[in-house]
């Protein structure tokens, strides 16, 4: 992706490891990892740089007057910092569906051109990239992206993790546990998934929730294979939506 000077776009369900792809790039490449996490109010802006508005009214109405000067309170933000950067850095833009429609758009000529400029200051400060950056955007498909943005990207999509990597991601997080125990909390965590017409299936997180809680109350192998599906210990950690409950009969 840093030949060909486009981004990545990664999808793939909560808890399949598309943030984590970030830092396994960073690793290869020997860089840091910038990170921007895109809220539902992000504006293109906040990737790139932030002034500090409500201190520099402060100081202002202080009678300071280093107030007059927008760049005493700049701060670069991911991409912003990225494209500053003389030296290659892995940019992470985390679910950027989150975000408004044009918020992608809006950010096609940085992305395209790796330059930017700050207006906000006098006089105005312009940056372009010398160095090259891994770019790496993530997002759940909770909408679709605007076309312009998605030809610019190069696409990849992570499937959900298997019975064998689930396994390791619940020893890694959960104190180890005994493989037989663990082999058949992932067994129910993932027949509970194949459960037909869920809206919400449960993600990785939610299982290592489960698997932790079923240790805590002291749930042994016997219990957790003979139990129903519909009535197995710390269901209200894997299920969050009632229509979801009501179709494992368990409401």
């Amino acid at each position: 992706m840093i030949q060909l000077d486009q981004p990545l776009l990664v999808t793939g369900e909560p808890g399949c490891g598309k943030t984590a792809l970030a830092w396994e790039v960073a690793a290869q490449l020997g860089c840091r990892v910038l990170e921007f996490h895109t809220k539902s109010t992000s504006v293109a802006r906040d990737l790139l740089y932030q002034v500090d508005s409500l201190r520099r009214f402060h100081d202002a109405s202080t009678g300071d007057a280093s107030a007059k000067d927008a760049g005493k309170y700049l701060a670069y933000r991911a991409l912003g910092e990225a494209i500053r950067s003389p030296t290659t850095v892995v940019v992470l833009i985390d679910e950027i569906d989150k975000a408004a429609r044009d918020f992608p758009n809006d950010l096609l000529n940085e992305l395209d051109q790796m330059e930017f400029e700050v207006p906000d200051v006098e006089p105005p400060l312009r940056f372009r990239a010398n160095a090259k950056h891994f770019i790496l955007i993530t997002s759940n498909s909770e909408r679709r992206l605007p076309m312009p943005f998605l030809r610019r990207c190069v696409y990849a999509h992570v499937k959900f993790p298997d019975a064998e990597t689930l396994a390791k991601i619940v020893d890694l997080h959960c104190g180890s546990p005994a493989r037989s125990f663990v082999a058949l909390a992932v067994h129910r965590f993932l027949e509970l998934r194949e459960t037909e017409g869920l809206a919400k299936p449960p993600t990785t997180g939610e299982l290592i929730a489960w698997v932790r809680i079923l240790q805590r109350m002291g749930i042994d192998e016997k219990l957790l294979a003979s139990t129903p599906i519909s009535v197995i210990p710390g269901l209200e950690l894997l299920i969050k939506m009632v229509d979801d409950l009501r179709i494992l009969g368990a409401s």
